[in-house]
């Protein structure tokens, strides 16, 4: 008894200690300046696509309105391909007709229903000199008040993947990964992107995908198998969020799914990017996670990517 006395006249005195020593801190935080962000992409067969927005301050207040009050609609961007030179023109949401919100909808990552509502632009052009093409260098000049931005890019040229197909896990008959082998080339150090779509209706007749989806570590080089056969596999990154499949299945493919594998064959400093930028998402609110500064290929201390993509599509069937 008297043990239990003293040891709770000592867990007070340790508090009252420990409580008055608190002080309160303030914070002198630096004034917050916005960055200028371009995401821009070409890829094989398709024309470039930018957007090109500001960063936000993380302690001011945020909704659909200040994100997307972010984007840029008054810049100008030029694009060359070492002998010709073109102006990019603007796509914005609000003047798309509607019947081709939907296909808009993918390629500016945002619902269908919000289309019409914000005035986002993105900057391309139909301009068939610039339909993307393997082994050539597409550069972009872009101005906007008073500064410029340059970035340039190459389409690699492709590597094709020798196979792919789906197997199912040991434990479960009717859900799998996908498989792919891969020949690498020995001439140089190459680096990949791997994106699917599933091909899945609904009980409405829409296709479940709308578009392309990445798993968590999209990227991969050829560091530890330059030149040699390699075989990988990647889970399906969409079931994970598809509610109308078990908890327990979810990531796999299903038995009978048909799915569009995009591969992609990209440079350097694309592959750096990316892969820094997926590793921040994975570790996004870790307290444990280090911090990662994500590189980038525009000048004038803007953030973000100019791209290009070699992309190569097969179809699997998964049986």
């Amino acid at each position: 008894m008297e043990f239990r006395i003293l040891n709770t006249i000592f867990i007070l005195v340790i508090s009252l200690y420990f409580s008055s020593c608190q002080k309160e801190i303030k914070l002198d935080l630096p004034e917050y300046e916005p960055r200028f962000v371009v995401d821009g992409k070409i890829e094989t067969g398709l024309p470039p696509f930018i957007l090109l927005t500001t960063t936000k301050n993380i302690f001011a207040p945020a909704d659909l309105d200040t994100l997307f009050g972010s984007y840029i609609d008054d810049a100008i961007i030029e694009i060359s391909d070492g002998s010709v030179t073109d102006t990019l023109q603007q796509i914005c949401t609000d003047e798309i007709p509607k019947e081709l919100e939907e296909a808009a909808s993918i390629f500016f990552g945002i619902p269908k229903e919000l289309m019409s509502k914000y005035h986002l632009c993105a900057y391309s052009t139909l301009n068939p000199q610039f339909i993307g093409m393997p082994g050539k260098t597409y550069s972009i000049k872009i101005k906007h008040q008073g500064k410029t931005y340059n970035a340039s890019t190459k389409i690699e040229n492709p590597v094709v993947l020798d196979s792919i197909y789906w197997k199912p896990e040991n434990s479960i008959k009717d859900y799998g990964l996908i498989y792919a082998n891969l020949n690498d080339p020995v001439d140089k150090q190459n680096n990949y992107y791997w994106e699917t779509l599933r091909i899945k209706n609904d009980k409405y007749g829409n296709n479940v995908d709308m578009r392309f989806y990445k798993s968590r570590n999209p990227t991969f080089d050829d560091q530890f198998f330059n030149g040699l056969p390699f075989s990988f596999f990647y889970e399906n990154p969409r079931s994970r969020f598809d509610e109308t499949i078990p908890e327990e299945y979810r990531g796999y493919y299903q038995r009978g799914d048909t799915v569009l594998v995009k591969f992609s064959t990209i440079g350097r400093n694309e592959y750096t990017y990316y892969r820094k930028k997926h590793s921040q998402l994975n570790s996004a609110g870790s307290p444990f996670a280090s911090p990662i500064n994500i590189p980038s290929n525009i000048s004038n201390n803007a953030l973000g990517i100019w791209a290009g993509f070699s992309t190569t599509y097969q179809l699997l069937i998964c049986r």
